[in-house]
């Protein structure tokens, strides 16, 4: 017969020892916590400044790439009934001003932040557009003939938006299989057709000048081909006379929250304009007229400045050393008084050039007085984090702060100083 034993009795923890351990645990955790989401935070601030540190290093890389075209004209040629001259009024080869409005930055949390006034920059040039083609397959064309088979794989709408005032700023197609002395520019009065392939219709008038004093079915631009070329003989397209604008707007980028607006940097395009310079409706939007296009370059942009230096840099026309503008330097009439004076004083009389910068910027033989002249311009652009955090603040106390960085840089057009065009 089996005796049962008793059962042993095992101690355990009391109730003041597991009161112990939970709070030596909860300092722990609290501890742990605090340094999890101290590194966290850390992680994103980090992140978030070097995003910002790219987004300004990409905003000024762009625009240098840009900008380093400026002035650039195809074939070079003297613009004398081009540019009206002797007026801050209508379009100068080279324009800084700054806005007649402040951008504002408007969150999804409802926030709306009102940014200081921008500057913008605006040059005369003629666009390379990126649009290739050539001579379609089996349609040689002859000397003599005014109009010819093309075929453009892509971007046929590109060149659709510069065939709207083909009078004034002509489309031209450049043939690239001929000597550099005899290449054919053609002016181009419509492209029809579909399907990759299109009927570049050339512009014949052959007698009297253009609005701009060039000579119609001769000169630079011509109305016919004045050589043979075979099929598939590559070309590219210019547009002529263009003018091109940077500065800083709020754009609504998410379609789904309009209301969300975000201040961009762009570029912004427009057919030249004799009797005017670009100044573009602010509220607007970017398809607000058929005759400009907008590319936008970088996004989150919180300041953009401009200056110019005639001097390698050595001094600014527009801002103090300590960043400040200087006082009536917001008006392009007011820098056009100062940038005359500057042209004038820029080469002394005993150069060959100082015949044309003595006139300053109205001088009636030539009004780009950047072919005589170099240009440093000096570009600030500033980013700006799209949170606020409290890490950013100064003061522990503040609310929650953004994070801003400004890159500087330097850029003198490759196109300026190239001497007398004419």
């Amino acid at each position: 017969m089996s005796v049962s034993k008793p059962h042993s009795f095992q101690s355990g923890f009391s109730l003041v020892e597991l009161l112990v351990a939970l709070v030596f645990t909860a300092i722990l955790t609290t501890g742990m916590l605090r340094i999890f989401a101290s590194s966290v935070s850390g992680f994103y601030t980090q992140q978030e400044s070097l995003g910002l540190q790219r987004a300004s290093r990409f905003a000024l890389g762009a625009v240098e790439d840009e900008i380093l075209q400026a002035g650039y004209l195809f074939p070079p040629r003297n613009l004398h009934g081009e540019l009206k001259i002797g007026s801050s009024a209508v379009q100068p080869p080279v324009l800084v001003q700054q806005t007649d409005y402040q951008p504002v930055w408007s969150d999804p949390n409802g926030t709306t932040v009102t940014l200081p006034n921008v500057d913008e920059l605006q040059f005369v040039q003629d666009l390379n557009l990126e649009v290739e083609g050539a001579i379609a397959t089996g349609a040689d064309v002859a000397a003599g003939a005014t109009s010819a088979s093309v075929s453009i794989p892509s971007g046929k709408a590109a060149l659709d938006k510069y065939l709207k005032d083909t009078t004034n700023n002509p489309l031209v197609m450049v043939m690239l299989d001929s000597q550099i002395n005899s290449v054919d520019m053609l002016r181009i009065s419509s492209l029809s057709g579909s399907g990759g392939t299109y009927t570049a219709a050339l512009d014949t008038a052959s007698t009297g000048v253009d609005a701009f004093g060039n000579v119609l079915g001769g000169g630079f631009f011509t109305g016919m081909f004045n050589n043979p070329h075979k099929a598939k003989a590559p070309c590219a397209f210019i547009a002529t006379l263009q003018v091109v604008r940077y500065t800083v707007v709020p754009r609504a980028l998410d379609p789904a929250d309009p209301k969300h607006m975000i201040p961009c940097l762009v570029l912004q395009t427009a057919p030249l304009d004799r009797d005017a310079y670009f100044a573009p409706d602010k509220d607007s939007g970017p398809a607000a007229s058929a005759n400009w296009t907008e590319r936008i370059l970088v996004e989150g942009v919180t300041g953009f400045k401009v200056d110019l230096s005639l001097d390698g840099g050595k001094t600014f026309l527009r801002y103090n050393p300590d960043g400040t503008l200087k006082a009536g330097m917001d008006s392009w009439a007011n820098v056009y008084t100062a940038l005359d004076t500057k042209v004038k004083e820029a080469l002394s009389a005993s150069s060959l050039l100082y015949t044309y910068t003595s006139m300053g910027l109205s001088n009636p033989i030539d009004p780009v007085w950047t072919n005589y002249l170099p240009v440093t311009f000096r570009l600030d652009v500033e980013t700006r984090t799209r949170l606020a955090r409290a890490e950013y603040r100064n003061d522990q106390t503040a609310p929650p702060a953004f994070r801003t960085r400004t890159v500087t840089m330097m850029i003198s057009p490759k196109n300026f100083a190239l001497g007398s065009s004419q």
